[in-house]
């Protein structure tokens, strides 16, 4: 599911929000942060820097607190991590990106990604009356809205409402469990 939107509407927190209340519902939960702008999150000089600078395809570096894994350019496996610019062709980025997904977090029972909207069938926009709406791209219609003035019941819901948004996502997830309880 792909939580898209204009930059402040609130997609950060639609997403720490809604983990939670689906791992509660038993579901395993993965997530993707899009960074248009490029991310930094290796100190220049260390050691995993030096091996990603040296051209490691991949680089895990393991500590007490968790792990990251740190892969060549998502538009490119084989590049060198060194700065480069842009990709003009952003299908190559998500057929990339689709590509890792699949690998890397295939047992989760949802991903979420946070602005992607072309990466998953299923798009959330989220909207707020103060900020200016960001039209999603192609022709992908919306499956369901988080928004400060919600207007349309079973597809628009407020902020404070978000253990039905994880509902909907649980059933989507699970239609069958629904029944079997059901039955």
């Amino acid at each position: 599911m792909s939580i898209v939107g204009s930059s402040g509407a609130g997609k950060t927190t639609v997403v720490e929000r809604l983990i939670p209340l689906m791992r509660a519902a038993g579901l395993r939960v993965g997530t993707v942060k899009h960074a248009s702008h490029g991310h930094d999150v290796d100190k220049v000089g260390s050691d995993s820097w030096r091996h990603r600078r040296a051209g490691a395809e991949a680089v895990l570096l393991a500590g007490v607190d968790g792990a990251v894994l740190f892969l060549a350019s998502v538009a490119d496996p084989h590049s060198s991590n060194t700065p480069r610019h842009p990709v003009e062709d952003e299908s190559v980025v998500i057929d990339r990106l689709a590509e890792l997904v699949g690998v890397h977090l295939a047992g989760f029972d949802v991903v979420l990604t946070e602005g992607f909207a072309p990466l998953h069938d299923l798009l959330i926009e989220v909207r707020r009356k103060d900020v200016p709406a960001k039209v999603p791209s192609g022709s992908r219609q919306v499956w369901l809205t988080i928004t400060d003035e919600p207007s349309v019941p079973g597809h628009e819901y407020g902020f404070d409402d978000l253990a039905a948004v994880a509902r909907r996502i649980v059933d989507s997830v699970r239609p069958h469990d629904t029944e079997a309880a059901a039955g």
